[in-house]
């Protein structure tokens, strides 16, 4: 008689168990648009997943995702671009992955370069944010066939023409 309890016992306990592993394992599709990214997120748990765009579209487990990390890589005309990310993410803050959906991700190109200027008493500091489509912001650090470019030049003119001053950007 007790084994038949404990038989039923260890049956209602399996058939929880599946049920508890069905409902975690609900999955949703991830879309990159954007062909040479990579991108990797941290979900619940501690959980890191490294995506790649493609064809494909990954199966997640449903639930809400934070990006940590994002490599766009580009070919063109013989030359291969690559820039990274790591925040701020802008509208890709939280991606939310849900059960039985394909959730699209819009991000890189275009880009949008932005000026950061900061006037200090008998200087001028001018640096340059790189934006993607939803708002992701890129490392200033741009390779170009696996080496960094180099740093851009800039060069202040007068209404009139005349050159006020010279520069070169700075790594750092």
């Amino acid at each position: 008689m007790k084994n038949r309890y404990a038989l039923v016992l260890l049956g209602i306990a399996a058939v929880a168990l599946a049920g508890i592993h069905r409902i975690a394992r609900q999955e949703g599709y991830l879309a990159i648009d954007v062909p040479g990214v990579i991108l990797q997120l941290k979900g619940g748990f501690g959980q890191y997943r490294t995506l790649q765009s493609g064809s494909q579209r990954p199966a997640l487990p449903a639930r809400m995702y934070r990006p940590i990390r994002l490599e766009m890589t580009r070919t063109q005309n013989g030359v291969t671009w690559r820039m990274h990310s790591g925040g701020p993410w802008g509208n890709l803050d939280r991606i939310e992955v849900e059960r039985g959906q394909t959730t699209a991700i819009e991000l890189g190109p275009p880009l949008t370069i932005k000026p950061l200027v900061e006037v200090l008493p008998g200087q001028v500091f001018i640096g340059l944010q790189i934006f993607g489509r939803a708002g992701e912001q890129y490392s200033n650090l741009v390779y170009r066939n696996d080496r960094r470019i180099e740093t851009p030049k800039v060069t202040i003119l007068s209404e009139g023409g005349t050159q006020l001053a010279f520069g070169s950007f700075s790594y750092g």
